[in-house]
């Protein structure tokens, strides 16, 4: 029994639908596919490259000092790169957020940079002052513990009955740890500076060397804004122009109306 052609029709539909459906998730499937192995070779050539380059770097400042541009939400995608890596690439963001904005004049850009280097140098000084408090109080606390110490081994040792050459022996181990505990609190207490210093220039080299590679792009910057600027005004100065001899058109050819003998009509219905 043969079929009518209206229910042949009705009949293919679903299935043509269906495979388009199949063809469509077929080519979704190959898209995720193609761009998940874009992404497995990008990341391993970059963490290739840095392998390649030695090991990670020393860190001359914290992280916290570091003028970068915030890049969290490419962390998930960033997780297997070397530190040093991300922090250059942050970096390198931060310096070419300051200068792909060609709407900012030159003096602003320079202006962001002073005041995020400020910033940044205060966090800097904030911290070294409070990590020298820190050390201060923790010197004063081992003072105090120990003057106290040795006061109680001296109230106790003064109760018992000793001979001259036990009370010289004990005050002479008594004066001698004395000096050693000082002694050991002033390696500390220069060691400790040492480090602060250590901290301070390379917190200063490293600012220096942001300030020489943003002076680099300010002057880039400033001369691509010049030109510009000097583009926006030769388009501004068309632009007149063109209004202006537009303007001038139009006057012409009212003036050639105007110079036309007026029309007489005549009265109406004749």
């Amino acid at each position: 029994m043969s079929l009518s052609p209206a229910f042949a029709t009705a009949g293919s539909k679903p299935q043509d639908t269906l495979r388009l459906r199949s063809h469509e998730n077929q080519r979704l499937r190959s898209l995720i596919y193609v761009l998940f192995l874009t992404l497995v070779v990008l990341l391993s050539a970059i963490e290739s490259r840095a392998q390649n380059e030695g090991p990670e770097s020393t860190t001359l400042v914290d992280e916290s000092y570091s003028l970068k541009a915030d890049r969290e939400a490419f962390e998930e995608l960033r997780k297997n790169i070397p530190a040093n890596v991300k922090k250059d690439n942050d970096e390198k963001a931060f310096m070419d957020g300051l200068v792909s904005d060609l709407s900012r004049t030159p003096s602003e850009v320079r202006g962001k940079f002073s005041s995020i280097v400020n910033k940044k140098r205060d966090l800097f000084n904030k911290d070294m002052t409070k990590a020298r408090e820190q050390f201060g109080k923790i010197q004063k606390k081992e003072r105090d513990e120990f003057t106290k110490d040795l006061a109680d081994k001296r109230k106790a040792f003064a109760k018992t009955k000793s001979t001259s050459d036990e009370r010289k022996e004990f005050y002479d181990e008594h004066e001698s740890k004395r000096k050693d505990f000082y002694e050991n609190q002033k390696e500390k207490r220069d060691q400790f500076e040492a480090d602060m210093r250590d901290k301070r220039k390379n917190f200063d080299d490293y600012i220096r060397s942001k300030t020489d590679e943003f002076n680099q792009l300010h002057r880039d910057y400033t001369k691509r804004f010049e030109e510009n600027k000097k583009a926006l005004a030769d388009q501004k100065k068309q632009a007149e122009l063109k209004k202006k001899q537009q303007q001038q058109d139009l006057e012409k050819e009212y003036e050639a109306i105007r110079k036309q003998d007026p029309t007489i009509l005549g009265p109406t219905g004749e």
